[in-house]
């Protein structure tokens, strides 16, 4: 099935093509004799477990990755697929076609009507997000692939992802929707509709019958024009043109292009008519400004109703495009039907086109989420290699963590587990491994978050306080709250977001009664900086000085029923006295609400 030949560096690639009978649209249209340009990259196994479609942005196409062997130009991914890649094509079998209405081998309006034998031009029925994944459907069909490991594409392309997901929920495992949204903003609606104005305003447009003449290239570039300063940032337009002045010393007084960036963009436009068809880009934009997962479903918790597949969201803190808002939006959903959903905010100065460009920070994390997701999909344990050394690593950091192991002998074997601030996610990971749980975790810090879906954990990013509102009641077995809870500024309102969303909550702290920090405050009359404490009191993440009787004090208030309890010094149990002597403590509780329901 490969569709490349390797070379030291890199591996060369054809374009194919394949047709079927028709296509029903959206629109009510039935499109004859679609045809659609597809590359692949890898072997299919024999299961056919290891598809992975990755999906263009608006103005990509079927040419992905490894270099082309017609115009001998790289791929527009090609930093994140290939041989020990992201998108490893030494194990994945990775497609990526051209959509629908495009201009670089799929039926688009500059195709061959075979109605008419003539251009459809803008007789070419109007299409939508939807009907572009009706075609990738049927080229995957063709292929022998039943289930999809994983769909994934920035832009546009998280639209068909997320589509993929909701059209297709049995057909995919795994979904990676980056720098995008599930519907256009007013703002997004608004630049593509000064892009297509500008086309349309150009006298050489011709109402679209431009194919045996001149084509409208003013218009056409200046819609590039505008929307290449939204794939910008502020930061990284700053930087690379700043106020520079193009090969002269003073204003020419003149309309000429004074600055770089004009001269950038100027030559942006100019080389994007020579690739891309006009009359694509009207069909294309109209296709995302149609885009609403939710229009018809009634909501979009309601779309991910029978959505199977595990995801992994991405967003970047300088892409004002696509804001990290609209991600969270999709998570929110997701999260409401307790579906597996990780998240991480990257930093980047790129603006929009950051995950085309930040492929290093992009990589680990969907390394490690896929191969998390083959694992599951394959039913093997410790598989690969590389996961067996890194389970290896994280049981033993669990050895060396008394506390972890006293979390872990709580915790019931394939329950669903969420772990607030939990790190870079080794305690999840160690109970996926050894005690198979659906495990999830929540952490604000985002190289955590990283190293976490790194290591193939659910990981989101969020400050738990906020955190866990969109989950329902009652979506885990176990909430675990580690370490974290001196840290809360409102314990309590963590507490019950726990015992709401948990049937039980795990909670570990610091002992501030242990008999070191009594000592150190009595001897010296100051804030105790000890072993258990050791931030001076101007620099110290903790809020709240509890004691093991200050937390059974407040179970008795709040009428919560203590399961368990251990106290933990050094790495052993503290049987004696433990509110002297003990360094940490480790409650299991549960709320008598949810016990009088369970006996009901």
């Amino acid at each position: 099935m490969s569709a490349f030949a390797s070379t030291e560096t890199e591996f060369e690639v054809e374009t194919r093509y394949a047709s079927f009978p028709s296509l029903a649209l959206d629109c009510g249209i039935t499109l004859l004799n679609p045809e659609v340009a597809y590359e692949t990259y890898g072997e299919l196994n024999a299961e056919r477990t290891n598809a992975i479609l990755v999906l263009h942005a608006f103005s990509g196409d079927a040419h992905a990755a490894g270099v082309s062997r017609e115009s001998g130009q790289p791929g527009w991914w090609s930093a994140m697929i290939g041989p020990g890649l992201a998108f490893d094509t030494d194990r994945y079998f990775v497609i990526s076609s051209n959509v629908l209405g495009g201009c670089r081998g799929t039926t688009g309006p500059g195709s061959l009507d075979p109605a008419t034998g003539e251009r459809y031009a803008m007789r070419f029925p109007v299409i939508t997000i939807g009907d572009m994944v009706r075609l990738q459907k049927m080229l995957i069909d063709s292929l022998g692939v039943e289930r999809l490991l994983a769909v994934a594409g920035g832009s546009m392309g998280g639209m068909q992802a997320l589509e993929w997901t909701v059209a297709y929920p049995d057909a995919v495992a795994a979904a990676i929707p980056i720098a995008t949204t599930s519907r256009h903003s007013a703002q997004q609606i608004a630049f593509n509709e000064v892009g297509r104005q500008a086309i349309m305003a150009d006298p050489d447009w011709n109402q679209g019958d431009y194919y045996d003449s001149k084509p409208p290239a003013r218009g056409l570039a200046v819609a590039r024009m505008v929307g290449h300063i939204t794939y910008m940032s502020d930061a990284s337009m700053r930087q690379k043109f700043g106020r520079r002045l193009r090969d002269r010393d003073a204003f020419g007084f003149d309309f000429s292009a004074d600055f770089e960036v004009e001269s950038y963009l100027r030559y942006r436009g100019s080389q994007f008519v020579t690739r891309f068809d006009a009359n694509s880009y009207l069909y294309i934009t109209k296709a995302m400004d149609y885009f609403d997962l939710a229009a018809s479903r009634g909501s979009l918790a309601v779309a991910f109703e029978r959505t199977r597949a595990r995801f992994l969201v991405l967003s970047f803190t300088s892409d004002w495009l696509y804001p990290t808002y609209q991600s969270l939006e999709t998570l929110a959903a997701l999260r409401s039907r307790n579906i597996d959903a990780a998240f991480c905010e990257l930093t980047s100065n790129y603006g929009h086109d950051a995950f085309l460009l930040e492929a290093k920070e992009q990589s680990d994390m969907v390394t490690g989420f896929l191969e998390s997701v083959h694992r599951d999909v394959q039913a093997a344990k410790r598989e690969p290699e590389a996961a067996k050394r890194a389970s290896a690593s994280v049981a033993q950091e669990i050895v060396d963590r008394f506390d972890y192991a006293m979390i872990a002998e709580i915790i019931e074997p394939e329950s669903r587990v969420l772990d607030l601030g939990c790190g870079d996610g080794q305690l999840i990971a160690w109970l996926g491994e050894h005690k198979r749980v659906d495990g999830r975790g929540v952490e604000i810090d985002p190289g955590n978050v990283r190293r976490a879906i790194a290591r193939g954990v659910s990981v989101y990013q969020s400050d738990i306080e906020q955190g866990l509102a969109d989950y329902p009641d009652g979506a885990f077995d176990f909430v675990i709250l580690s370490h974290t809870l001196q840290e809360m500024r409102y314990p309590m309102r963590v507490l019950r977001e726990m015992l709401r969303v948990g049937r039980h909550a795990i909670v570990t702290f610091p002992n501030f009664g242990h008999w070191s920090t009594r000592l150190a405050h009595l001897v010296s009359g100051r804030s105790p900086n000890t072993k258990l404490f050791p931030y001076p009191w101007h620099d110290s993440p903790n809020l709240h000085f509890l004691t093991i009787h200050d937390f059974l004090a407040l179970c008795r208030e709040q009428s919560w029923i203590v399961e368990r309890q251990i106290f933990v010094r050094g790495n052993r149990e503290a049987r004696v006295l433990p509110n002297v002597f003990a360094e940490v403590a480790v409650f299991s509780i549960r709320s008598s609400d949810a016990s009088a329901a369970a006996g009901a």
